[in-house]
């Protein structure tokens, strides 16, 4: 197995090339130490060039899994093909397999530092998504922390009933007397804060 590894503002990414088995236990305790210390929401393993899959693989994407979970991160694998694709298809992961082109709303899971917290979204926020986004309405009530920051460097497209939903989370934080934040918004998703006025009610860093 060869490993690269990149990483943005919000998301760390391993693309995996070759073969994952049980000669690369030593190499992928690295991709485990890395994902343990980026700090970042996302964590996506890359699998379009990986071409066989054995079971002590899995076991260490499992693993990786375990590690996200700690760091406060959701682990997603990208682009599983042909016989990859194949074997993650017959196992129940927690995380997702999915392909780039999928776009649903996705959401990272609630990470609290002190009195700090931070959650994060990725893929489309449109009308359908607002039954996913409730608990981070719930958790801005009532979770024992005074800020939270969305981070929004992996989403793609927001409409307005998003829009809207991120508004009422906001107000919900001031009744509270707590703080929203929006981070890394990124092209289009940033043009329509802008334009929304959003930036001037709620904070963007």
């Amino acid at each position: 197995m060869n490993c690269i590894s990149q990483m943005d503002a919000s998301c760390l990414t391993f693309h995996l090339d070759g073969r994952l088995t049980f000669r690369d236990s030593i190499a992928f305790e690295a991709v485990i130490a890395q994902i343990s210390e980026c700090g970042l929401p996302w964590v996506r393993i890359d699998l379009t060039n990986l071409d066989y899959l054995d079971s002590y693989g899995i076991g260490m994407i499992a693993l990786a899994q375990g590690a996200a979970s700690l760091a406060g991160a959701r682990l997603e694998l990208v682009n599983a093909r042909d016989a990859v694709a194949e074997v993650l298809e017959q196992i129940s992961f927690e995380f997702i397999t999915l392909t780039a082109e999928e776009g649903g709303l996705r959401i990272s899971p609630l990470h609290c530092v002190g009195r700090q917290a931070r959650v994060a979204l990725a893929g489309n926020f449109v009308v359908k998504d607002q039954g996913c986004f409730l608990p981070v309405i719930q958790s801005v009530i009532s979770g024992d922390f005074s800020h939270l920051t969305i981070d929004m460097g992996q989403l793609r497209f927001i409409d307005s009933i998003g829009v809207s939903l991120i508004m009422t989370a906001a107000d919900e934080a001031r009744k509270v007397g707590k703080e929203l934040v929006l981070g890394n918004p990124q092209g289009a998703v940033r043009e329509l804060l802008r334009l929304t006025a959003i930036d001037t009610v709620i904070r963007v860093s």
